[in-house]
């Protein structure tokens, strides 16, 4: 009786020493903060002050420590304040609520990747974008492709998608690209496999379920890879608040703007395998949580600085300054021709792409000058010879929703003409343009770098930057302007 006591009890200890003692994974998750970052009345709270990250902050310091805590993308795109902080602004905010990882959306990529680059820089917490690299295939600086997470011997491997679909539309990214959705899955998922992934988290910002023809979306990624356990979704214009399994796959989307926050908590067995998917919506009730001081004040001066602005009044428009990308437009003729006029130069050049609205008629403030051009392009002052404006001005023609915007300069073209023979003609200012005459051009630092989708304009000479934003110069020639009248959008004409 001894030894069998003795072998039970061994059994025992055993047992009790390979079976993890409340091994859990919590995670909460935010996706399409868009700037909305204060507490407002909610109407699904009676109305009381609801949301934003201080009182995130101060729900979050409340609860056990050990959590993951992660978001889905786009966290500026809707408010003035999330606007004038841009992608800077809001990795501020996340690293003050100590994010863990976060991926990036089409959304978050808007003004270019020259902005995103030094705000990414000042991220403490992780940047997973499994689907983008640089052209030379190379991987982005402070960007990764995936990651892995260590909470109580369980091993998670997080990864996170940008859409494919939605990039192109985004000018602003050259050196940039983004590869399938699916594909690069293939690819890593079976890597972090071998790499010993226990448990694997998708962050993604491509919405639940796309309309027919515009997949891949979170529902098509989970019926082909059921070794995603977790896809903490976005794109909540297609992406309805709450949580959905698929095979083996749990899915689940927070509501927008930040009112809410979701939690998902998850014991595994003795095996490491899921037991259970616990899911929470938990309301960001500002009378319960109170706000934290330091988040609220970093807050609060951010809205401050777009108060300062939003009332103040640069002139009155008696019409509407239109903007559209495929072809000259109201307002990127007009700024055009203020940068010419303000350098005193034979020709003033920037591309659509600059604009994200035009100008209502009526009375026109900051905060609408800042809300059409959330860019801060500045001013260069350079010279070109004849053959070499021709030459960059043809490769432009490719460029797909950014239409160069000129004055000073006519081009008569044939778009079905091989290239080298599309341009037919030119004149500066009246009169033909010279091959080997220099041209003094005022364009934006954008352009100079490629931001029409080529590097030709790289063969200017006497570079000077002025330090100067194009906003900075609209804004002058507004304030200065006293009459105004429709500007001529004939300044590129189809030939044959």
């Amino acid at each position: 009786m001894g030894r069998i006591s003795f072998i039970i009890c061994a059994l025992m200890i055993l047992g009790a020493c390979t079976k993890p003692a409340g091994l859990a994974l919590t995670v909460y998750h935010t996706n399409d903060i868009q700037g909305f970052y204060w507490a407002r009345p909610a109407s699904e709270n009676g109305n009381k002050e609801t949301g934003g990250l201080p009182v995130f902050k101060e729900m979050l310091d409340k609860q056990p420590a050990g959590f993951f805590l992660f978001d889905s993308g786009d966290s500026f795109s809707k408010t003035q304040e999330g606007q004038l902080g841009k992608l800077e602004g809001a990795v501020k905010l996340m690293n003050l609520l100590k994010y863990t990882a976060v991926t990036l959306s089409a959304d978050d990529f808007a003004l270019g990747w020259d902005n995103m680059e030094a705000a990414l820089a000042g991220a403490d917490f992780a940047v997973v974008v499994s689907n983008i690299q640089n052209a030379d295939g190379g991987q982005p600086e402070h960007i990764k492709k995936y990651i892995f997470l260590e909470s109580g011997g369980l091993k998670t491997a997080v990864l996170g998608l940008a859409s494919k679909k939605a990039f192109p539309r985004i000018q602003r990214n050259a050196g940039l690209k983004v590869s399938d959705e699916l594909e690069t899955l293939k690819t890593l998922i079976p890597l972090v496999q071998e790499e010993g992934a226990d448990f694997i988290i998708l962050l993604s910002s491509l919405g639940f379920e796309l309309e027919d023809g515009k997949k891949p979306d979170d529902k098509t990624i989970a019926e082909e890879f059921p070794e995603i356990n977790l896809i903490l979704g976005g794109n909540s214009s297609v992406s309805p608040a709450g949580a959905e399994r698929i095979s083996n796959t749990h899915i689940t989307r927070a509501k927008p703007m930040l009112f809410e926050a979701e939690k998902i908590t998850i014991p595994f067995n003795a095996k490491k395998q899921p037991a259970a998917f616990n899911y929470e919506q938990i309301l960001l009730d500002k009378e319960t949580y109170g706000e934290d001081e330091e988040a609220a004040a970093m807050v609060a001066a951010g809205r401050a600085a777009v108060q300062k602005i939003t009332g103040r009044r640069i002139t009155t428009l008696p019409l509407a300054l239109e903007s559209y990308g495929d072809k000259p437009s109201p307002l990127g003729v007009y700024a055009a021709g203020c940068l010419k006029r303000w350098a005193s130069h034979d020709i003033g050049l920037i591309n659509s792409d600059l604009f994200l609205q035009g100008f209502a008629a009526g009375t026109l403030t900051e905060a609408d000058l800042l809300n059409a051009i959330p860019f801060n392009d500045r001013v260069m002052l350079v010279k070109m010879r004849g053959d070499e404006i021709k030459n960059a001005l043809e490769h432009t023609i490719e460029a797909k929703n950014n239409w160069p915007q000129t004055a000073g300069i006519a081009v008569d073209y044939d778009p079905a003409a091989p290239f080298g023979g599309r341009i037919k003609k030119i004149t500066v200012n009246g009169a033909p343009l010279r091959n080997g005459a220099l041209y003094s051009i005022a364009a934006s630092d954008h352009i100079m770098a490629g931001g029409f989708g080529h590097n030709e304009f790289i063969n200017a000479y006497e570079f000077k930057n002025t330090d100067r934003t194009v906003r900075d110069i609209l804004k002058w020639c507004l304030y200065r302007q006293k009459e105004f009248a429709a500007p001529q959008l004939n300044q590129w004409k189809q030939g044959q």
